[in-house]
């Protein structure tokens, strides 16, 4: 491996935020590339104000919401991360995103401060705080790979969010205690025991009770970027994995994902504790 894709991998954390060997992390680099999506115009604004939802309201007049990620659903930890986003209100920024707006007229957006060196993040500023977790499920692409390595270490040092117990990902096992979240967006962690591939569906099974165990259940087009990406049914079967989304009941509970990224293979041959 050159030095240089090697000093890539250990900025974006993938060597120890992954259990890969080097050549499964150069795939995982290489599909990485920056989707069509992702490489919209960038733009300058300010931040105006937030709505009573915690959407951004900026100058031009636009609704939007930062990408790839979900701000807490709680106190205290959503003022906070409210507070974080106020603190910004009247600074230049650089905005970046499609024009599409989604059901609620917000747009989609990467945004980072274009004052003095270095450039903050917005993103990358909340998630390293442990003030949001990383969700794509919104988005058409996972444009910020990178948020996952950040927010495993802020995890790892139990900031904000993460010193909560209502947000540890849950045991994929411990059925009753997922059925008491269900509606919620929860982090899962378990071994996959069986997959069943279907015309339309993709369908990781965590157990072999179907009417009370927990289900990862994945459209036909999420599941073949992951088989392009050689994450398939000899890649997910018997290891431990972590995923990420709305729990909601169905046989059991279940997540769907659209985004492959929502879905993160463990480091070990073990769950962590």
């Amino acid at each position: 491996m050159k030095g240089s894709t090697l000093r890539m991998l250990l900025a974006l954390g993938l060597g120890p935020a992954l259990d890969i060997g080097i050549q499964e992390a150069l795939a995982q680099t290489r599909s990485m590339q920056r989707p069509a999506e992702c490489m919209g115009e960038v733009r300058s604004d300010r931040l105006q104000g937030l709505t009573a939802e915690g959407d951004l309201i900026l100058m031009a007049g636009q609704l939007a919401r930062l990408s790839g990620i979900r701000l807490p659903d709680a106190p205290p930890h959503r003022e906070h991360a409210l507070s974080w986003l106020r603190a910004r209100i009247g600074q230049s920024a650089h905005v970046q995103g499609p024009d599409k707006c989604d059901r609620w007229d917000r747009t989609s957006v990467r945004i980072r401060s274009s004052g003095e060196p270095p450039a903050l993040d917005w993103a990358h500023g909340l998630v390293e705080a442990g003030l949001a977790l990383v969700d794509a499920g919104l988005d058409g692409a996972f444009c910020q790979p990178e948020l996952l390595a950040l927010e495993a270490t802020a995890r790892e040092r139990r900031l904000g969010v993460w010193a909560d117990d209502r947000y540890k990902p849950l045991d994929a096992n411990h059925s009753e205690r997922l059925r008491e979240q269900v509606g919620s967006f929860v982090l899962v962690e378990g071994r996959v025991r069986s997959i069943g591939e279907r015309k339309q569906r993709t369908y990781l099974n965590f157990g072999g009770l179907w009417a009370e165990d927990f289900t990862i259940i994945i459209p036909r087009t999420t599941w073949k970027q992951m088989l392009d990406r050689g994450v398939g049914a000899e890649a997910l079967k018997g290891r431990p994995i972590r995923t990420r989304g709305i729990l909601q009941s169905w046989q059991g509970t279940a997540v769907a994902i659209v985004i492959p990224d929502m879905i993160e293979r463990l480091e070990g041959d073990h769950l962590p504790r």
